[in-house]
């Protein structure tokens, strides 16, 4: 048998997910009519807020 190893993975900068959230709030605004924009804009907030992980207070410990 093989052995496996599993390494954590780094994750995604915190310019990449700015730079998304962005891009796509920028596509809602051009492409979007109100309606769409609004609830696209508070689906957007929301989704990128669930997978917002701060890790922060990890550096003083």
């Amino acid at each position: 048998m093989s052995e496996t190893t599993h390494t954590e993975s780094a994750g995604v900068p915190t310019f990449a997910y700015i730079a998304a959230f962005l891009v796509l709030f920028i596509i809602l605004a051009v492409f979007g009519d109100l309606f769409t924009f609004i609830v696209g804009t508070i689906g957007l907030i929301i989704t990128f807020a669930a997978f917002y992980k701060d890790n922060s207070h990890d550096d003083h410990h």
